[in-house]
């Protein structure tokens, strides 16, 4: 009788351990699958989801280089324009490069691209010449490109200095106002190429 005992007193004692190391897993399913409390998302941007893969036309650089099929295996940080490039539109480039070279040894994963509907006219490319890694396609009014990147809650592509963020596998990624911040635009850009190696 004692015997019988003990062995039910290890039973109980084995389910209660089995109980203790399921309960988050059980508790963490019902919670996202049963009452669908998932969390909120941290990034700055706005994350493009399913992420879009960009369908890239030929492009021709201001400095004549050509790019058949999107920019390459790095990440691109973009910016369209459909009229010359105002004030914010030149404080975002500056903000761009800032940011790439903040990314310290990542710097080379990253390219800033502008892609202008009109010509750029001489006084943005002088400009330029403080941007030398600036791949710059201008006197370029693609409505087939441009609509890949339009959102349902955003202004027309290009009417704005928007930024916009492509992965090394040229899916459309996320988004980004105007005026946006540079250290948040930074942290997300961080965040991704820290959880993806391509690039």
């Amino acid at each position: 009788m004692i015997e019988d005992n003990k062995s039910q007193w290890h039973r109980i004692k084995l389910l209660a351990l089995i109980a203790v190391f399921l309960a988050p897993f059980v508790g963490g399913w019902l919670a996202l699958y049963v009452f669908e409390l998932r969390p909120e998302s941290k990034n700055y941007g706005s994350l493009v989801q399913p992420p879009l893969k960009v369908k890239w036309p030929v492009l021709n650089s201001l400095s004549g280089e050509q790019y058949s099929d999107g920019f390459g295996k790095k990440w691109t940080f973009l910016m369209f324009t459909r009229a010359i490039c105002t004030e914010q539109c030149r404080s975002n480039l500056y903000y761009m490069r800032q940011i790439r070279t903040l990314l310290g040894r990542n710097t080379r994963r990253l390219q800033n691209v502008l892609i202008s509907a009109v010509p750029i006219g001489a006084e943005l490319e002088a400009l330029l010449l403080d941007y030398p890694s600036l791949v710059v396609i201008d006197n370029f009014d693609n409505e087939a490109l441009y609509s890949q990147f339009q959102a349902a809650d955003m202004e027309g592509v290009g009417s704005t200095p928007r930024l916009y963020l492509v992965d090394p596998d040229q899916n459309y990624m996320m988004h980004y106002p105007a005026q946006s911040d540079q250290n948040r635009i930074l942290e997300d850009i961080r965040k991704l190429m820290k959880l993806s190696q391509i690039g």
